[in-house]
């Protein structure tokens, strides 16, 4: 390339149009976290090598030469025509296939993953990527193209639909509900284990008793867990009875994994929303992902 022979170094050009523009060397070497005598240096160095001088300096600051404005001009227009480009480039490359998600750990094992196949097949050319939460689905979707939420959160600015209501239901397998019976039958919860979430939770076993009219005192033996995915678990393994959240427990209920325990479900009148950050655009792709998650919801059966 012969552009290459005509400068002293190829970074010539750039600290150049930074000094044509701030008409200060200073300010051009901070944006390339180089000293006020470095640029002052190369300039000196790039206008010896073209034979003429590109900036007057004096006390009060620096001025263009007739040739320092041809040759700032050029460089501007050039140079926003390449970062017009560069940023086309970077444009097409966040409207790839990619798409991440900020979802519970119970929601992506008891939920999505029943369907993932599904999912691949109808859209074979998104690459859907998690953001796992092991509490509580809470907080700002930052980072993410979608997330789901409990309730629109305070903080960021956010798009949100509606996913579902929330509905809780508690259960547990077969054999435990054989041989432990339902809360239906019992006076009291002293043979009972049940399984909790850490951490202050919205809707803990002593709110869904009180609310659905169960006897609260006399709880038998408790099994906590950090991670909301594991309480279920314990539920499926027999261990347990465990709060089931309607639409993350529903397939494990409709292929007798699970069963209730209970025939009372609160329903607390609170909603869960796919959430997105208003300063990401939704691309193509998250939208798909998001109109498809609202579908497979909505087809969802009650048990």
């Amino acid at each position: 390339m012969q552009l290459r022979k005509l400068l002293p170094s190829t970074g010539a050009l750039f600290m150049f149009e930074a000094s044509a523009r701030h008409l200060n060397f200073t300010a051009a070497g901070r944006e390339f976290n180089v000293s006020q005598s470095a640029v002052s240096h190369m300039i000196g160095r790039f206008e010896a090598h073209l034979g003429i001088k590109l900036f007057l300096r004096s006390p009060q600051g620096l001025q263009l030469t007739e040739e320092g404005q041809v040759l700032a001009r050029a460089v501007s227009h050039s140079f926003q025509e390449v970062e017009t480009v560069l940023r086309t480039f970077y444009a097409k490359k966040r409207d790839t296939g990619v798409v991440t998600i900020s979802v519970s750990s119970a929601f992506a094992m008891y939920w999505f993953m029943p369907r993932f196949d599904a999912f691949r097949q109808q859209f074979p050319e998104i690459d859907l990527r998690f953001q796992v939460i092991h509490g509580e689905p809470i907080g700002p979707c930052e980072g993410v193209d979608l997330g789901i939420r409990y309730n629109p959160n305070p903080g960021p600015a956010s798009h949100n639909w509606k996913l579902t209501n929330e509905v809780v239901i508690p259960v547990c397998s077969p054999s435990y509900l054989e041989t432990h019976g339902s809360l239906d039958l019992c006076e009291d919860l002293g043979h009972h284990t049940l399984a909790n979430l850490t951490g202050a939770l919205r809707v803990p076993w002593q709110r869904y008793l009180r609310e659905a009219g169960y006897p609260n005192d006399n709880i038998g033996q408790n099994l906590v867990f950090s991670d909301y995915a594991l309480v279920v678990q314990a539920a499926i393994k027999g261990q347990a009875i465990a709060l089931g959240w309607w639409h993350v427990v529903a397939h494990e209920l409709n292929q007798r994994g699970l069963v209730r325990a209970a025939s009372r479900q609160l329903e607390t009148g609170d909603n869960y929303y796919i959430s997105a950050p208003e300063d990401r655009p939704l691309r193509k792709p998250a939208a798909l992902v998001r109109d498809w998650l609202i579908d497979e919801m909505a087809g969802m059966k009650r048990i």
